[in-house]
């Protein structure tokens, strides 16, 4: 008998609990810790699985840090966006790019380039650090 794919684990859940009450990039480091200061019995290897597993299906977004490092944030799908990234607390904001959309037709109309992705992030300090 096969396991089914998309049912929901123990460690999923505790990820998506930490994720949710974060609004900032986090490593897959500081989510295991998180979750054995919560008490939670899982293995580093598996938060990498989990997010990676979360991340292939769209449920987390990605970024490399600094360093290079992959860090994870739950995201919303549904609709294109970019990040407004605080550089003294890591808070994050959603920001919606209508310009983007006017940018990539401007490619097309001058250039002749079709646009089939774009990766943009805002680097800053948020109201509350500023």
């Amino acid at each position: 008998m096969g396991a089914r794919a998309d049912y929901v684990t123990r460690p999923r859940e505790w990820i998506a609990s930490i994720l949710s009450r974060e609004q900032r990039f986090l490593s897959a480091a500081e989510i295991h810790r998180a979750l054995k200061r919560a008490g939670a019995r899982v293995s580093l290897s598996t938060v990498y699985r989990t997010l990676d597993r979360l991340h292939t299906k769209g449920d987390v977004t990605a970024r490399a840090d600094g360093e290079g490092e992959a860090t994870y944030m739950l995201c919303e799908p549904a609709h294109h966006h970019h990040h407004a990234i605080c550089g003294e607390c890591g808070r994050v904001e959603d920001v919606d790019c209508a310009a983007m959309e006017q940018f990539a037709e401007s490619m097309r109309a001058l250039h002749g380039f079709e646009l089939n992705g774009h990766s943009l992030e805002f680097f800053g300090l948020c109201r509350s650090c500023r």
